[in-house]
């Protein structure tokens, strides 16, 4: 009994010291999706409330020149649309804006953003550190207390 108690744990060590390599040979991580809601918003918008919400889905496309293509889907936001963005902050924290990102002329909910941007320093620093960057949108209802945004979500 106890050789094959032994023998089990050589086994297994084995395989996890040749499982090293190949868990170290993971491909770098080609998409990103980021939900945001109303609550995420650092302040709170006081005019939105818990159905405003959308979808940031992030994907790349040349990892050579760090071309990433996104598309923003989102409902209920009120006010006319007026801005999105990737910031750099940990979550409950407002930072500053690091890529812009564009809006559909237009849109007010579904598709209401699509575009690419080649930024190979910001996509090293999403993938080392993804909850240190959010995605928000804005709207005009900003003018209306909503100074930071309408909806917010943490990349992970």
């Amino acid at each position: 009994m106890k050789k094959l108690a032994v023998l089990t744990c050589l086994v297994l060590v084995g395989l996890v010291a040749g499982a090293g390599p190949a868990l170290a040979d993971k491909p770098p991580r080609k998409t990103f999706v980021v939900v945001m809601t109303a609550a995420n918003e650092v302040p709170r918008c006081q005019v939105a409330d818990r159905t405003d919400r959308g979808v940031a889905i992030f994907h790349v496309v040349d990892e050579a020149s760090g071309t990433v293509r996104y598309q923003l889907v989102a409902t209920d936001l009120p006010g006319d649309l007026s801005a999105a963005h990737i910031h750099l902050a940990p979550v409950g924290v407002p930072g500053p804006v690091v890529q812009p990102l564009a809006l559909e002329p237009g849109a007010e909910q579904g598709l209401i953003g699509r575009g690419t941007f080649a930024n190979p320093a910001l996509l090293d620093a999403l993938r080392a550190n993804p909850s240190g960057y959010y995605v928000n949108v804005h709207t005009s209802a900003e003018t209306g207390g909503c100074p930071t945004g309408v909806i917010r979500g943490q990349f992970h």
